[in-house]
């Protein structure tokens, strides 16, 4: 039943064709990226430092992949995500098509729970995406140059699955409680301004209660050490944030109307 449930949501995302606006415009900001670091690192003055050159300097070659990670978590991935949650949950909770499988003897928890694993499936391609691509043209501008880091981001991203996929029960919770999807994407870019601001300014304090601050933390953002302690209490802080995500969604299920 379940799988039957998936194949229905990957199909309707299909003929929306905004996994494939996803790719084209995240393959786009890639190459357009690495086009602008190659060109600033081979003509940039040494003696006058500024952004830019910094930027040339630190992630041209091995380093890509973990800017292109970067720029995906950051904001575009978790709009993204923000945006599918609310295609298949708000969307069809607005227009009634939530209702339709429970008359075929399909529960709420079967239904929820296939979109779930449908957006989390979404989250990991997509993010395969960006670290394949990244990479493919880094090695393309730099070479063999490109795996010198290799051992970094490939921690990186296995370390970024946790609160990746804490992030996409978030959204799941939040949109049982939207109603429509623009009020899903007001809310997602509230919280995320937000929380982007008190990440960089008090992630000393907020690492141990918010889940979303090691989406920087574990892709090194604005240099963030990523340190052995950083790596437990981030995984722990996702996991007990994500029980918790399970709970509030079973909570929230209950009292969930179907249309």
């Amino acid at each position: 039943m379940i799988r039957r449930l998936l194949n229905i949501q990957f199909a309707r995302l299909k003929r929306q064709k905004i996994v494939y606006l996803f790719f084209v415009v995240m393959a786009v900001m890639i190459i357009s990226n690495a086009l602008g670091l190659a060109g600033s690192f081979e003509d940039h003055d040494m003696s006058n430092f500024d952004t830019e050159n910094f930027a040339a300097d630190y992630y041209a070659g091995g380093k890509f992949p973990t800017m292109c990670m970067q720029s995906y978590v950051d904001i575009v991935g978790t709009l993204f995500l923000s945006f599918i949650s609310a295609v298949l949950i708000c969307g069809e909770k607005a227009s009634g098509m939530f209702r339709q499988p429970l008359l075929n003897g399909v529960s709420k928890k079967q239904l929820l729970t296939a979109k779930t694993v449908s957006i989390l499936t979404v989250a990991l391609i997509c993010f395969l995406f960006v670290v394949i691509v990244s990479i493919v043209t880094g090695f393309l501008l730099w070479g063999s140059q490109i795996f010198d880091s290799a051992q970094e981001y490939l921690l990186q991203m296995l370390l970024l699955v946790f609160p990746q996929t804490t992030l996409v029960l978030f959204l799941v919770l939040l949109s049982l409680y939207m109603s429509n999807i623009s009020s899903m994407m007001c809310a997602s870019l509230i919280i995320l301004l937000v929380n982007n601001l008190f990440s960089q300014f008090f992630g000393s304090y907020i690492a141990f209660i918010d889940f979303m601050y090691y989406l920087y933390a574990f892709s090194g953002y604005n240099g963030m050490e990523l340190t052995g302690r950083m790596i437990v209490l981030g995984i722990a802080v996702n996991v007990i944030t994500g029980v918790i995500l399970v709970y509030g969604i079973n909570r929230r299920l209950l009292f969930t109307p179907c249309q």
